[in-house]
């Protein structure tokens, strides 16, 4: 995989090419760009054929330990990746450590491990476990092993961080005795908590490394909670963590982001997210409206709740002018009865539609950034915002 970039700056918005991948050498996507969240392999509450017409482009697949580590007995029985074995060898997929909707319980970590939680509960990881795990699935690109608990005291901040490193220079050693895994690119994780200190530790330990990118690690814990999160909490330490990393290599942030604070790490110069917020807000039976200013639709707020009884007799679509399957088809006094009757096709009118949204707002944000105009794009999404507080 190769990651160039138009220009090489640090705390700046960016627009950046990935190219080259030995398994799909046509797939070419550009940064900043949205990781596409899936539950083992899949976009949740979308199948393989309806995810198709929410986009026909090309698209890079999330996929994270703790819903995929029990596939991994029958992928090696089978002998094949995990992108055959969920039929969506299609798309080019991002293996990351921890499920970012799901809160990720604090402690239960050891000096060469980690624990992480599934439905089926807690389980253990060593480097070469985890290895022996990429090794079947076949990744195209994944995360070093790594601890990402966000601790408070410095003693456990400065604990993960030495643990982390261990765990990365064992995957690396793997990494690259590995035939599986010679073309496939491996990130590392920048701990530290919101000790600057300890920030710089962890990248004066990675920078010289075999890596392909950085995930700016170590933020929080994961889980719906993340969309609360101001940009005045952890401003300092991502402009910090920036400017000591190379300008030239990928800069990765996971979690469910609320828009306003994607624009800002954006405009700090983070190049790839994740699109849980887009699933974290349909599981609240919402849908987004903050890329809607027409006036003929009164979308005032950034989203609509459709358990609220307004919706009840309003026969309009969610927004007029989005080309998307649910507004095209669907009025908001059905999505509201879907709702109320818990009827499951609820969520998927609301996941196509919210999916769409996402997508169309990395598509702004990039074409704001090509156009030189990204602050005028900025300024009018948190207006969407502060009208909804006022």
């Amino acid at each position: 995989m190769k990651f160039i970039l138009d220009s090489l700056t640090h705390c700046a918005p960016r627009i950046g090419t990935l190219k080259d991948f030995e398994r799909l050498p046509s797939a070419v996507f550009e940064t900043p760009l949205l990781l596409i969240y899936t539950k083992r392999g899949s976009v949740p509450h979308l199948t393989k054929d309806v995810f198709k017409t929410v986009t026909k482009q090309q698209h890079l697949l999330s996929i994270s330990l703790p819903s995929t580590l029990k596939m991994e007995e029958c992928i090696k029985k089978l002998n094949v990746s995990f992108a055959e074995f969920v039929s969506m060898k299609e798309y080019i997929n991002f293996l990351s450590i921890q499920d970012p909707t799901e809160t990720t319980p604090l402690g239960f970590q050891q000096a060469d491990s980690i624990s992480v939680w599934s439905r089926e509960g807690r389980s253990i990881f060593t480097a070469d476990k985890y290895m022996d795990l990429v090794e079947s699935f076949e990744p195209d690109l994944y995360v070093a092993l790594c601890d990402g608990n966000k601790h408070d005291s410095k003693k456990r901040i400065s604990k993960a961080m030495c643990r982390s490193k261990t765990l990365t220079d064992q995957c690396l050693r793997r990494h690259a005795a590995s035939n599986k895994l010679k073309s496939k690119s491996i990130l590392g994780a920048v701990e530290g908590g919101y000790d600057l200190q300890i920030r710089k530790e962890s990248v004066e330990y990675l920078i010289d490394k075999p890596l392909a990118g950085f995930v700016i690690d170590g933020l929080h814990q994961n889980g719906p909670d993340v969309k609360d999160i101001q940009l005045k909490q952890i401003k300092n330490v991502i402009e910090h963590t920036i400017n000591l990393l190379p300008a030239d290599k990928l800069r990765v942030s996971l979690g469910c982001w609320n828009p306003l604070v994607t624009l800002e790490l954006i405009n700090l110069g983070i190049d790839i997210f994740d699109s849980s917020y887009p699933y974290i807000i349909t599981e609240r039976s919402e849908a987004l409206t903050f890329l809607c200013d027409h006036d003929s639709c009164k979308n005032i707020s950034h989203v609509l709740n459709f358990s609220e009884k307004s919706y009840k007799d309003d026969f309009s679509p969610i927004c007029e002018h989005c080309e998307c399957l649910t507004c095209k088809n669907h009025t908001r006094a059905y999505l509201h009865h879907l709702q109320m009757t818990k009827e499951l096709l609820g969520m998927v009118l609301l996941m196509i539609h919210n999916m769409h949204h996402y997508i169309e707002f990395f598509k702004l944000i990039r074409q704001s950034i090509k156009e030189d105009k990204f602050n005028q794009f900025r300024e009018k999404i948190n207006l969407k915002f502060t009208k909804e507080d006022s």
